[in-house]
């Protein structure tokens, strides 16, 4: 081999090699740009697909993979848009509260439970199936419903009526102002003895979730 053809073949070498070089930079760019991390897992398919939805409308790249156990979905996004994603979320309401339900309250578990310890389940119940109930209306992102049933002191002793307080956080674009009457109707028939003057209903619209850039 010639000097020329030695030259020629090295030069062929060093452009492979640098070719190689450039073609592993680009693959690992790929690797990190189209990574995606876990959002949240053990969603059902409604709530994960309500959730998706809302995300790539807002333009973030967003996967629901099913999990290998039962029919709970998985979400996923990019590193890049996780902050984000999680601000759009919440803003939503997403992923939404888990309440008890008095069924699952009073499950019979072989021990007898006091009279209080029934009392004190049975408001707790109430107060968590009507909350879920208000969390279905459009644009409530989370609500709250305190009860209080007063004991009975005596036979002579005046009748003391219960009560309730509503707390409920909307989006900013709902109007909820004009739905608290049927708020509170909702709350009177679901309360044996609950007096319509006797339920408060506060309204806390939801602030928008400030970016790094604002």
């Amino acid at each position: 081999m010639n000097v020329k053809q030695w030259q020629k073949a090295k030069t062929m070498v060093s452009g492979f090699q640098q070719t190689r070089r450039v073609g592993v930079v680009i693959l690992l760019c790929l690797c990190v740009v189209g990574c995606k991390t876990e959002l949240y897992t053990n969603l059902s398919e409604k709530e994960g697909n309500e959730m998706l939805s809302i995300l790539l409308i807002k333009g973030i790249d967003a996967e629901k993979i099913s999990q290998k156990k039962g029919s709970l979905v998985t979400l996923k996004v990019s590193n890049d848009d996780f902050s984000q994603a999680i601000g759009i979320l919440k803003g939503e309401g997403l992923p939404r509260d888990e309440f008890a339900s008095v069924g699952e309250l009073f499950k019979k578990d072989g021990l007898i439970s006091s009279p209080l310890e029934e009392r004190v389940r049975y408001i707790y119940g109430l107060s968590q199936e009507i909350s879920a109930t208000l969390t279905q209306l459009d644009g409530v992102i989370t609500a709250r419903v305190h009860i209080v049933i007063p004991d009975a002191k005596g036979k002579n002793s005046p009748i003391a009526t219960p009560s309730a307080s509503v707390f409920i956080k909307y989006a900013e674009s709902a109007k909820l102002d004009d739905f608290v009457p049927q708020i509170k109707m909702l709350v009177n028939n679901s309360i044996e003895g609950l007096d319509y003057d006797n339920i408060t209903v506060a309204l806390f619209p939801s602030q928008p979730l400030l970016t790094a850039t604002q």
